[in-house]
């Protein structure tokens, strides 16, 4: 009995000094003899409680590279528009095919409220066939709604900018399905041609004042494209 209740006085000291507001006369250290341990049943709750050390936040997971590729629409006076649109870095032919993509599907409705249209007719397909020595082989096909004569070029005018914003594609080539040579239409009204067409019998299309943005270096290597699954659009 005599230990226990010497026991009991020396936690009351103890107690004492560690929690706030207690006797702080109590709580002057003995000159000297040996620590005495505490057992942890018999320490208030919270008193040896360990606080976890919070985890380092974790890097986020890292995304593919992308990058500023230039697809061309048209504005209400129907000249071509560059548009600025962020696209995927790859190979020459992939990248090429992603931005036939982007323009095959049309403007989008913020881009119409800004008054800017395409006239590639409703369901259009663009297939990237090949790019050889700085010409791209694109199929264009036929759908039930061509573009009028006066559109016509101008479609035309939107895939060979768009296709010659990166570097490596210096003209357009365009060919049907079986491969053999289409004939198309560009300025002046009523020219057409089965030759590739370049940059240069362009320019009349283009807005006044429009500047070409720098064109798009992609990256090392010519990964294959599928033709079997050619870009529709949605009109």
């Amino acid at each position: 009995m005599v230990r226990r209740r010497a026991e009991g006085v020396g936690l009351t000291a103890l107690i004492a000094c560690l929690v706030p507001g207690l006797l702080l006369g109590a709580c002057s250290l003995p000159s000297g003899g040996a620590a005495i341990s505490v057992p942890p049943d018999e320490v208030p709750y919270g008193l040896v409680t360990t606080t976890a050390t919070p985890a380092a936040p974790s890097a986020p997971e890292p995304t593919s590279a992308s990058a500023r590729g230039t697809v061309y629409l048209v504005d209400g006076q129907q000249r071509l528009v560059p548009l600025i649109v962020e696209v995927s870095t790859a190979p020459l032919r992939p990248l090429v095919q992603d931005l036939l993509h982007r323009l095959a599907l049309g403007p989008t409705e913020r881009q119409r409220s800004r008054g800017l249209l395409t006239d590639l007719a409703p369901g259009s397909t663009l297939a990237l066939r090949s790019v050889d020595r700085g010409t791209a082989t694109i199929e264009l096909q036929a759908t039930v709604q061509d573009p009028s004569p006066v559109r016509f070029p101008v479609a035309i005018g939107q895939i060979v900018l768009t296709a010659t914003s990166v570097v490596g594609v210096d003209r357009v080539r365009f060919v049907q399905e079986d491969g053999t040579p289409a004939n198309v239409p560009v300025p002046p009204i009523g020219g057409v041609t089965t030759d590739a067409v370049t940059t240069e019998q362009l320019d009349t299309l283009l807005a006044p004042g429009t500047t070409r943005p720098a064109r798009l270096v992609p990256l090392p290597g010519d990964d294959p494209v599928p033709v079997q699954s050619p870009t529709s659009g949605t009109g």
